[in-house]
């Protein structure tokens, strides 16, 4: 038969920080950092309400929360901003590992490769359209107007430091 006892009102500290998996210590702290008054005391320790707590000990104003909602790492006290940049550094690897992360200068050199395409094309471009196609010399000068209007936005969009900076 279940063992049946007499319900008390509150939660302990240690209570608390079993069923919310931190210690004691630092369960504590948030509470008292927090504010939460405790409700009574049992065997000579506070007790708290667990609606109070609870909102303490899950609260995000201990971490560096930024206006986004982000963490930023350069808030972080110095052991979880250790602990943060450990566990970014993991992801970074199992990430290149399983080819979702591409090093900078494999895709600066796959670009390359590209944009020496794209810029082939359009140097030899009106030379083709003008055997090819039989354009007039004033047709070819035209083309000609135009892919050097492609290839310099082309070029300012590439150049771009705005850009560049938030990829």
């Amino acid at each position: 038969m279940a063992d049946i006892r007499e319900f008390t009102q509150g939660w302990s500290v240690a209570r608390l920080a079993d069923e919310f998996g931190m210690d004691r210590r630092t369960a504590s702290k948030r509470l008292k950092e927090a504010g939460v008054p405790p409700i009574a005391k049992r065997s000579g320790n506070d007790v708290y309400r667990l609606a109070d707590a609870a909102a303490a000990l899950v609260s995000t104003v201990g971490t560096a929360l930024g206006a986004d909602g982000v963490v930023d790492p350069r808030d972080l006290p110095p052991m979880e901003r250790r602990a943060f940049y450990q566990s970014e550094n993991e992801r970074l690897k199992v990430e290149s590992t399983v080819g979702q992360l591409v090093p900078a200068a494999e895709v600066e050199a796959d670009y390359a490769e590209l944009v020496k395409k794209v810029v082939q094309f359009f140097d030899t471009l009106p030379d083709v359209l003008e055997r090819k196609a039989g354009l007039t010399p004033e047709q070819v000068v035209k083309v000609q107007d135009e892919c050097d209007r492609v290839r310099q936005s082309m070029y300012e969009g590439i150049t771009d430091d705005d850009v560049r900076d938030r990829a």
